[in-house]
């Protein structure tokens, strides 16, 4: 695959992970949207205790009544998690939130999950099977299912789907997310879910309930995930309530693997071109965030997806109009690039580069005042 971009047609995306030298480390990446256009590197939360000890029957409720990780429910939010205790990492799904005076609370909703690529090994550590919710799950994924309602579809793994009233909330935890994985869930919220209160569309299906009626088929408005912070967590919003998100984990995320410049000299005004390999040598697809810069100037990016154990090129272009001599590079690699003849006093790369970043012009500031600013908006503080 080759991208070309130029600096007037900057792409912002989500933070991601662009590899790490320790391959000890496990890397984690929420891919979201058909165009898996927004990738946000993500961390498990930590406990002392296995998930589903956080977990309240009483309420449906998780980690609430805890002091020690936090309260993730929110309002008309479904919220994404990878929470890691002392029996692994578990994929935790939290909608709406638990109010114990109801005129607090929503009015209810429902929601349902299409998921595929569960690990074989893993567990459900939470999974509420009340009247009210439907759950389907292949024969290959029910260990910690006591009763389910049959199979998902063709090439699922599982269909859950939630239906809720005042002041309610539904949770949902899978362990098994500490080995390389790509788990995929596809969602479908309020009058696109499976199920609803006072559904007709499936009268011989739970909960066949007309009475409850409308009055309790509130909304998701949002979705969400848990980014853990040094100093607690961010809220991470996914562009679309119903498009899909793909969770990755693996040992082995892409890597810059090697970097070239066409020329090592160019005339002011013209173009430089470089291009980079990115290699994933995992066992999972890998979204990798290739970042053109001049010294410590990020410039450009542009995100690729590496299948496992393949690499792709990714191609920029730079026009730089001053003389002068600049290093140059993708990630953390760089190259020297000489604009024109520089004289002695253009040979200060660290001003030239790294403080100035001459050439550019006023439009590339305000350019990148506005990527950061667009970056920024990608993170809600909690």
């Amino acid at each position: 695959m080759c991208l070309v971009t130029s600096l007037f047609v900057p792409t912002v995306v989500a933070d991601s992970h662009n590899g790490s030298d320790d391959e000890s480390d496990r890397a984690y990446q929420l891919v979201h949207g058909y165009d898996e256009a927004q990738v946000i590197s993500i961390e498990p939360v930590a406990g002392e205790e296995p998930v589903g000890e956080y977990y309240d029957p009483e309420t449906s409720s998780w980690g609430q009544s805890s002091s020690s990780i936090g309260d993730y429910h929110k309002n008309d939010t479904s919220t994404l998690l990878l929470y890691e205790g002392p029996e692994g990492v578990s994929l935790v799904g939290l909608h709406d939130k638990y109010h114990s005076r109801q005129a607090a609370g929503t009015t209810g909703g429902s929601l349902s999950w299409t998921i595929e690529g569960l690990p074989a090994d893993g567990e459900w550590a939470v999974l509420d099977e009340s009247t009210d919710d439907l759950v389907y799950v292949g024969y290959g994924h029910r260990t910690g299912v006591s009763d389910p309602d049959g199979e998902p579809p063709a090439e699922a793994d599982a269909l859950l789907s939630w239906v809720w009233s005042t002041s309610e909330t539904e949770t949902v935890a899978y362990r098994g997310f500490d080995q390389d994985v790509s788990v995929t869930i596809e969602p479908a919220v309020d009058e696109e879910s499976y199920h609803r209160y006072g559904d007709q569309r499936r009268p011989n299906e739970l909960p066949n309930r007309p009475d409850r009626g409308e009055g309790y088929n509130g909304t998701i408005d949002s979705w969400e995930a848990i980014v853990p912070t040094d100093d607690g967590f961010e809220r991470a919003d996914f562009h679309h309530t119903h498009e899909p998100t793909t969770i990755r984990s693996t040992s082995e995320p892409t890597r810059l693997r090697d970097t070239t410049l066409e020329t090592e000299r160019i005339d002011p005004g013209e173009s430089a071109r470089i291009t980079a390999v990115i290699e994933n040598p995992g066992d999972t697809n890998w979204t990798h965030e290739a970042s053109l810069r001049i010294g410590d100037t990020e410039l450009q990016t542009r995100t690729v997806t590496v299948p496992a154990g393949e690499e792709r090129t990714v191609e920029f272009t730079q026009q730089i109009s001053q003389t002068g001599v600049y290093e140059i590079g993708v990630d953390d690699e760089r190259t020297t690039l000489t604009v024109g003849t520089p004289n002695s006093t253009d040979e200060n790369t660290d001003e030239t580069t790294e403080e100035q970043t001459p050439g550019f012009g006023p439009a590339v500031a305000l350019i990148a005042l506005c990527v950061v600013v667009l970056g920024a908006r990608h993170r809600t503080n909690s």
